[in-house]
């Protein structure tokens, strides 16, 4: 049963293959991106880079496969020439055996407190739904925003969770009850900001949120994170691919295969790939929150304005 209006062709990144149900064999859920659409100013050389960290030796040979199998997306079958707002069909990273099709079990972990433009769920049972205040998530969602989404959720521990426009977001494991306190999610792409519950205060907490480039491990706290996701939208400004981390509260852990680095609050840095240490960095306005943008009524006026200095200063000079 699906509970969603038409969705727009233009929606970020994925409506993508989420295997079958039951298709995990054993590997947890599926964080895989399958299909993306390309954002205006991409290249198909750092699609392949960063989807495909572990493969460089195969770059070249993943390029040209993604070209001969989407010829609509190239112009003239040049790799350079890569057309922004179509669906790229991706290689698959591995072959899964598939096993017997059963209904997972919904697991609730967190409601939508508040959503804007267009914001939906894919569940492990591949049902589609459009996500709207007062909706449960559960373990297994996969969570899309487009160029005007916006999602806040609230966890089953308290968390405060804020996905906003152009974000994947995959919820791994999250369990409050156990003796062991899970959280795990796993950020694909976009912008998220994250105030942390219960989970994450007691030392037996595992409290991991991934995304392709570092993992962040906390210990309560508040922080902002954007990954992969060189447009802005929304108001946020462009940038350069890669992870930006900034800590807004409290203390958190950043690591991946080149370093573990410690983010007090009121720090950023930034991650280019994952295979490099992070790098203290100043984060300019708009790149996590949107910036003020002038109006046209603002705009305008200021325009009368200064020609109206202008005509002061001339009746002045004729004097």
């Amino acid at each position: 049963m699906t509970r969603f209006p038409a969705i727009p062709a233009l929606f970020i990144l994925v409506l993508m293959s989420i295997c079958t149900p039951g298709a995990q064999a054993g590997s947890g859920i599926d964080a895989e991106i399958r299909y993306l659409y390309v954002q205006p100013g991409q290249t198909l050389h750092n699609i392949v880079k960063r989807l495909y960290p572990e493969r460089k030796s195969e770059w070249g040979k993943l390029r040209r496969q993604i070209v001969r199998e989407n010829p609509h997306a190239f112009v003239d079958g040049d790799e350079t020439k890569m057309k922004a707002g179509v669906r790229l069909e991706l290689p698959k990273r591995y072959v899964t055996k598939p096993m017997p099709i059963h209904k997972p079990k919904q697991n609730r972990v967190g409601k939508v407190v508040a959503a804007e433009g267009q914001v939906i769920a894919v569940g492990q049972d591949r049902i589609t739904r459009q996500l709207i205040a007062g909706d449960s998530v559960y373990v297994g969602d996969k969570m899309i925003t487009g160029a005007d989404g916006f999602l806040r959720l609230k966890m089953v521990d308290q968390a405060l969770l804020d996905l906003r426009c152009y974000s994947i977001l995959v919820i791994e494991e999250y369990d409050l009850q156990s003796t062991t306190r899970t959280s795990v999610i796993n950020l694909l792409q976009g912008s998220l900001r994250k105030v942390t519950g219960e989970i994450g205060k007691w030392k037996e907490d595992v409290y991991e949120l991934r995304t392709p480039v570092a993992s962040v491990g906390v210990r309560g706290t508040e922080y902002a994170l954007r990954v992969f996701q060189s447009k802005g939208c929304r108001g946020s400004i462009d940038t350069d691919d890669g992870l930006y981390v900034q800590v807004i509260e409290g203390l958190v852990d950043v690591y991946n295969k080149a370093a573990r680095t410690e983010v007090a609050r009121g720090d950023t840095l930034y991650i280019a790939l994952p295979d490099e240490a992070p790098q203290p960095k100043v984060i300019e306005p708009g790149v996590f929150e949107p910036v003020a943008q002038k109006t046209p009524e603002a705009s305008s006026s200021s325009h009368v304005w200064w020609w109206a200095a202008l005509g002061v200063v001339l009746v002045a000079l004729a004097l």
